[in-house]
């Protein structure tokens, strides 16, 4: 393996997707989900011996990137769920910052922490 990209984060994701496929195949018996299978494991295979590590480098930071806003994204509507009863979420109207603000209605006098603007919102409930 000496002069071979070997296995990254992107790789982890395809032969999970491949697995899930897999799994869905058990129940369907669809052939052309049986050549996406076979499709994403060379794929897998395919950058794990590759020789041009720049390009497979570049491929798995565009990956995390994208798999990072993602996972940020859905862990921030997870505590607006999870901290509802105590608190507010806001974001700031100039640096458009997501502040999370103590549950109380009526107009409040904010300073966003980020870019230093003060500004009021009214929160209703």
């Amino acid at each position: 393996m000496q002069g071979r990209y070997g296995h990254d984060k992107l790789n982890t994701f395809i032969w999970i997707v491949a697995a899930v496929i897999y799994l869905i195949n058990l129940f369907v018996r669809s052939p052309i989900l049986v050549i996406l299978i076979l499709v994403l494991g060379a794929l897998a295979v395919f950058r794990s011996l590759s020789t041009n590590i720049n390009k497979r480098l570049y491929e798995n930071n565009r990956f995390v990137n994208i798999y990072t806003a993602v996972a940020d994204f859905f862990k921030r509507q997870y505590m607006k769920v999870r901290d509802f009863k105590t608190h507010r979420y806001l974001r700031c109207p100039h640096c458009k910052a997501q502040l999370r603000l103590k549950k109380r209605t009526g107009v409040q006098h904010i300073h966003c922490p980020k870019c230093g603007t003060d500004f009021k919102k009214n929160i209703l409930f």
